[in-house]
């Protein structure tokens, strides 16, 4: 009996180490990135059949340098990303003349046509590419999805979002990013 209240006690101490250290830490969101003030990293990825007649068949980060860029991982899977299209959808119709707008299919391997569903029932008339093998993900530190990076003119990472994007999140960042 003895010996079952002690293992009972350490498994209820630790139990309670860990909620503790759950609570206490910093947000998904602030987690830094060691992107931030560095050239994006560069990638040329398939585009979804259905942008394909206006950007080709794939889409290349360089080939677009010198204009700001914000660039959305998500999943067709992910329910935040669900969350945040709409918003994302409605920042590209107000402000996609100013910013392109790029998102990456990722963390889905060979659910293509799952993505297309997804950016059908949002209507994100800018361009998706697939990132099958998830190695732009890798290239980017990504923590999972969605995620969100803004890159300046230069090319320089100036902020990341993790998890879903909100509209103040966008303007402000979007207002950051054509000054």
């Amino acid at each position: 009996m003895t010996r079952l209240l002690l293992v009972v006690g350490v498994a209820s101490a630790l139990g309670g180490l860990f909620l503790f250290g759950l609570l206490r830490g910093r947000p998904d969101r602030d987690i830094p990135s060691n992107l931030i003030g560095r050239q994006a990293p560069e990638f040329t990825l398939p585009l979804h059949s259905s942008y394909r007649s206006s950007y080709g068949e794939t889409f290349s980060l360089g080939a677009n340098a010198g204009r700001p860029m914000i660039i959305n991982f998500w999943a067709s899977w992910c329910a935040p990303c669900y969350q945040e299209a709409p918003e994302l959808a409605t920042a590209w119709r107000e402000r996609g003349t100013e910013v392109l707008f790029v998102g990456i299919q990722t963390q889905d391997r060979g659910r293509h046509a799952e993505g297309l569903e997804f950016i059908n029932r949002f209507g994100l008339g800018f361009p998706n590419v697939i990132d099958d093998a998830s190695l732009v993900s890798i290239d980017y530190g990504l923590f999972g999805v969605p995620e969100t990076f803004f890159v300046n003119a230069a090319g320089v990472v100036t902020y990341r979002h993790i998890g879903p994007v909100s509209s103040a999140v966008l303007e402000a960042q979007i207002g950051a990013l054509i000054r």
